[in-house]
């Protein structure tokens, strides 16, 4: 049996799966105390969560062979806490961090290599440049500068940071200079923590420098959330595994999750994606979640959600992490919505996540001419979906295509790699298949974006 556990910001919640069957769903609301800042919201949402898991765990006939958490609400809340000298109780903010890009040439004016988001202006306490970085076609624009990063990392120190998120230009398609410039960093400054931009990919050089500064600033926040569910879990009779849900729909180890927390956001409605369609009893949907006077829409594919890059996260902040294509919409023009997006390869499910949007939902079924299924969960559907996830990894990769290999022989050794992540996220033997595995050429260059999901389950998408 499996259970899945979804922080809220104000409530918690717990679903019991036995097979594809609920079993059981708690849910409890939990309290800011008033003591220090030091315990805070993760303290209150954990104690609120050990008393759900506990008691779910208590009605399973059977033992509980694990607990996938979904942290995304509380790591989303981090980044946009207020600052420090907040009233006690509110949401820790994400600790500050120190931006390191690899250039060929540093900007004319300074002010110029700000990251236009707010949100990540907030995160980023120092900034500077030092050369490097390479083209599409992997060739290198300027020597990397370690001497130069060097010094960025002296002053990083002096100003009382200690975390680093370095992006260097063409790293998707050679990590090259980032490897370079943090091990000359590390071997000097010990102490620091180092953020590369290529460990998650992405075209861009301002998705991914966003990607990875909001990673860096959640370490901490991400650290005191895992550790506590991890130890949660581990109260539990028999020991079940711990996993956490992410924003592709699928799980990560808590150990993936402590380095690229940046990967659990977004896991609600990826996780609620696929329950709503599993509870319908189909694995290909329309699935409208309505909830109050929203709506938001997005495809099941082979029972995962379908996710892409690129698309604006938390603040509006577009970064390198999948997650799930979302169209929202005020409840008013519902119905638009879901003529838009409907496909006659899936069914339409429409699920309501309160008492406002069970009014809605009923109201989009009556006028919908289809066979439309309408759920009423009896448990918190992102955390039934949380507690269905199955190991997945996504790579996002820029790679040249040379005379000296094929771009079928890339893909595949793109596919094995993504192949090695989901086994070991603890995928069963034999159960890690290639999800989606996609070429798309870059203009007309020999230069392919790859994008590689990998999951526990039967291939379902292939494309190049």
């Amino acid at each position: 049996m499996r259970i899945g556990v979804r922080l809220g910001t104000r409530e918690v919640h717990a679903a019991l799966l036995h097979g594809a069957r609920l079993a059981g769903a708690a849910s409890a609301p939990h309290a800011a105390p008033s003591g220090p800042r030091a315990a805070g919201l993760e303290a209150a949402t954990l104690e609120a969560a050990g008393r759900v898991l506990r008691g779910t765990a208590a009605t399973a006939p059977s033992t509980i062979t694990s607990v996938t958490w979904d942290i995304s609400a509380p790591l989303e809340a981090a980044l946009t806490a207020p600052a420090a000298g907040a009233p006690s109780g509110t949401v820790p903010r994400a600790r500050p961090v120190a931006a390191l890009r690899l250039v060929p040439r540093p900007p004319a004016v300074p002010a110029a290599g700000a990251h236009p988001a707010g949100l990540i202006r907030s995160l980023v306490a120092w900034r500077g440049t030092a050369p490097g970085g390479h083209d599409l076609f992997g060739t290198e624009l300027a020597p990397p500068g370690v001497d130069a990063a060097l010094r960025c990392a002296e002053a990083v120190i002096a100003a009382g940071l200690t975390t680093v998120a370095v992006t260097a230009t063409g790293a998707t398609a050679r990590a090259d200079h980032e490897v370079a410039v943090a091990a000359a960093l590390l071997e000097r400054f010990p102490e620091l923590r180092l953020c590369l931009s290529h460990e998650t990919g992405g075209l861009g050089l301002l998705e991914r420098e966003a990607t990875t500064v909001i990673n860096a600033a959640l370490l901490d926040p991400a650290d005191t959330l895992i550790s506590g569910c991890e130890q949660l879990t581990a109260a539990l009779p028999g020991r079940p595994a711990c996993w956490f849900a992410t924003g592709d729909g699928g799980r990560v180890s808590g150990r993936r999750l402590c380095w690229l927390p940046v990967l659990g956001l977004a896991a609600t409605p990826a996780t609620a994606l696929a329950a709503a369609a599993r509870l319908a009893g189909t694995a290909d949907a329309l699935v409208v979640l309505v909830e109050g006077e929203r709506v938001a829409a997005g495809q099941v594919r082979e029972g995962l959600p379908h996710v892409e890059s690129d698309l604006p996260g938390v603040a509006g902040v577009r970064t390198a992490a999948p997650q799930p294509v979302l169209t929202t919409a005020p409840a008013r023009t519902a119905g638009t919505t879901l003529l838009a997006a409907r496909t006659r390869h899936t069914a339409d499910v429409i699920a309501a996540l309160d008492a406002p949007g069970l009014r809605v939902a009923e109201e989009i079924v009556r006028l919908s001419r289809s066979a439309t299924v309408l759920l009423r969960p009896e448990a918190d559907l992102a955390a039934t979906g949380a507690a269905g996830t199955e190991p997945s990894a996504w790579l996002d990769l820029l790679v040249p295509v040379g005379a000296a290999e094929s771009l079928e022989e890339v893909q595949a050794q793109a596919e094995q790699r993504a192949l090695g992540l989901v086994a070991a996220h603890g995928a069963e033997p034999g159960s890690a298949r290639i999800v989606r595995s996609s070429a798309t050429p870059v203009g007309y260059l020999r230069i392919y974006r790859l994008q590689v999901r990998a999951g526990s389950g039967r291939c379902v998408e292939s494309a190049a």
